[in-house]
């Protein structure tokens, strides 16, 4: 995997219908052009996608039910032999769940609470019950979505409750401590402390690399630690790729039709070489670039990861059977 990216982010829209406190998607691109991506363009870099390396395409937003062609691209995903992930707020399921079914190998579920009040506050709407509502719905069509937890220093400590509720479900619940980019407060040692009470819990998913990488001050720039340009093939709604990330973009780079021959270029290759070193990369902990990046490299960091993956794998897929 040394020269190939094992992701791909694909922004298929910028448009979302909550307003959660912690993200500024839409509020970042509203002056931006607002259509989403088209059909046409996606169905022509899913394959070379594959081809450079892709594994897992995770087809977000925004919030990515808001795309009519979800489902067809999420079919033309899977025929090209990737797996795909999609994140929702729920609003939308409950009327798309029939289209999407068998489609999304990795359907999260946002889910901030257990407690409706505070769980709608963060959303900026009230999703709760379309969450608890999907949750039987994907149930009833053979799907497995997890819970997908976004902890602030607000709210870390609906944990307990919410490990209850997944259990009893028999769901993941992901514990994703929130990330520092713009606008964020950092989550704090003591949150992180509280949390990392439930380090093996059962249907509990915590990415211990992801913690390690917080507690020792994020990204390094003179030893970066992301490896975003290797790992990552981010790409917007405009069909361009974005350097080095989506959230620290500084370059956008019309892809017309040519993926695979830009992702090789000079120009990308620089961006590349630079991941982590800008002086912009220093402290940062965005978790959707540095999960894959801690395959790219064999230290402590590789170790955490694959062993909080494995403890997923078999929760999710061998601890339901018993």
């Amino acid at each position: 995997m040394k020269n190939k990216p094992i992701l791909a982010h694909y922004y298929i829209t910028y448009r979302c219908n909550a307003r959660c406190v912690y993200c500024d998607i839409p509020e970042k691109n509203r002056k931006r052009k607002k259509r989403d991506a088209r059909l046409t363009n996606v169905l022509e870099n899913l394959p070379q996608l594959r081809a450079l390396g892709a594994r897992f395409v995770d087809f977000t937003g925004g919030e990515p039910l808001l795309h009519p062609d979800l489902p067809e691209m999420l079919r033309a995903a899977k025929e090209n032999g990737m797996r795909t992930t999609v994140t929702t707020n729920c609003a939308l399921y409950p009327e798309r769940a029939e289209e999407l079914r068998g489609l999304v190998d990795l359907l999260h579920f946002s889910l901030d609470s257990l407690d409706e009040k505070e769980n709608d506050a963060i959303r900026g709407v009230g999703s709760f019950r379309d969450v608890m509502q999907s949750i039987e719905i994907a149930k009833s069509l053979g799907e497995k979505p997890d819970l997908l937890f976004t902890v602030t220093g607000q709210n870390y400590r609906a944990i307990d409750a919410l490990i209850r509720f997944a259990q009893k479900e028999g769901l993941m619940l992901i514990v994703n401590p929130i990330f520092v980019y713009d606008r964020q407060d950092p989550i704090t040692l003591h949150a992180l402390q509280y949390l990392e009470k439930f380090y093996g819990t059962p249907f509990v998913y915590f990415n211990r690399a992801f913690h390690r990488l917080i507690r020792n001050g994020g990204n390094d720039v003179r030893r970066p630690r992301c490896r975003v340009g290797d790992a990552v093939v981010v790409i917007s709604p405009q069909n361009e790729i974005l350097l080095p990330c989506y959230h620290r973009a500084q370059q956008r780079i019309p892809i017309d039709g040519n993926l695979a021959e830009l992702w090789r270029s000079r120009a990308v290759q620089n961006y590349r070489q630079k991941s982590g070193r800008f002086p912009f990369c220093r402290g940062c902990t965005i978790n959707c670039y540095f999960d894959p990046s801690f395959l790219y490299q064999l230290d402590d960091y590789f170790w955490l990861s694959l062993f909080s993956k494995m403890r997923y794998g078999f929760d999710k897929y061998v601890r339901t059977l018993f």
